[in-house]
């Protein structure tokens, strides 16, 4: 149990480097996603019957906070395959875009359920 305690606090540990994003709300926010799973595994016991995994897992998150995989290849061009810049992608991801999305779903469903409507 004393293996299952450390690797537990380790992992807490690192994921503290990550700060929870408040903008994502309702459960977007990964590192919030990895808190929970992490702890939850923790109540679970399956730290102490899988320790070799959770070694791997903590390696795994070391390098996602460390920014390891930025460092080592650099961005060659401002854009990504979208071809939206970081700064638009931030935008897209945002709450307020994804409640547009959602608004303009009920528009456009509502459009068509107009449209089936069968004439007098």
């Amino acid at each position: 149990m004393a293996y299952a305690a450390a690797s537990y606090k380790r992992i807490l540990k690192i994921l503290e480097k990550w700060p929870i994003d408040q903008n994502k709300a309702g459960g977007r926010d990964y590192c919030e996603f990895l808190t929970k799973y992490v702890t939850q595994a923790y109540k679970e016991n399956t730290f102490e019957t899988n320790c070799k995994y959770w070694d791997q897992q903590y390696l795994a998150l070391q390098k996602l906070v460390n920014n390891t995989n930025k460092e080592k290849y650099k961005r060659v061009l401002s854009s990504s395959a979208t071809t939206l810049t970081a700064e638009q992608c931030n935008q897209v991801l945002s709450n307020e875009f994804l409640e547009e999305l959602k608004q303009e779903e009920k528009k456009s469903f509502f459009r068509r359920l107009v449209s089936i409507r069968p004439s007098k």
